[in-house]
């Protein structure tokens, strides 16, 4: 009996906890930049190295893009990262629509910082296809204070 409920509960916790995942980003060129952590709640946006840079909040129908800081970043929305101006940082591989180059082993994740009150987001500007004249992993750390 104790085996048996020993096993329901296995089943029961693994079928409701919320498989793991992250979610890689590539710049223009299909370099590998950053990748969001799926399986925390506010999820948190690393650079490659395995440094936390931000993380996104849900804002109604918005995917807001917080650095620690509490300053607005940008925005998250179909696979696609972009800054305060509405250009892109970052894409999945499948908004991308090309071939990427070889992913290069990701560094250890650190433990992200204590999250600063948020300032209030910008209004949302025109979403452009062009790529934003500084990369992800200049403009991304611009949400920490260290």
């Amino acid at each position: 009996m104790k085996l048996i409920c020993f096993l329901f509960a296995v089943i029961f916790l693994c079928g409701s906890a919320k498989p793991y995942r992250e979610i890689d980003l590539y710049d223009s060129t299909g370099n590998a930049v950053a990748f969001i952590d799926d399986y925390i709640t506010d999820q948190v946006v690393y650079l490659w190295n395995g440094k936390p840079v931000a993380y996104l909040h849900q804002n109604f129908n918005n995917t807001d893009v917080y650095g620690f800081n509490g300053k607005h970043l940008g925005w998250f929305e179909d696979g696609k990262l972009r800054d305060n101006a509405g250009y892109l940082l970052g894409e999945t591989k499948e908004a991308l629509g090309r071939i990427t180059s070889d992913v290069p082993m990701k560094g250890l994740k650190d433990t992200p910082p204590e999250q600063k009150f948020r300032e209030q987001e910008p209004p949302k500007p025109y979403f452009s296809d062009l790529w934003s004249s500084t990369s992800a992993s200049d403009y991304l750390p611009t949400g920490r204070d260290n």
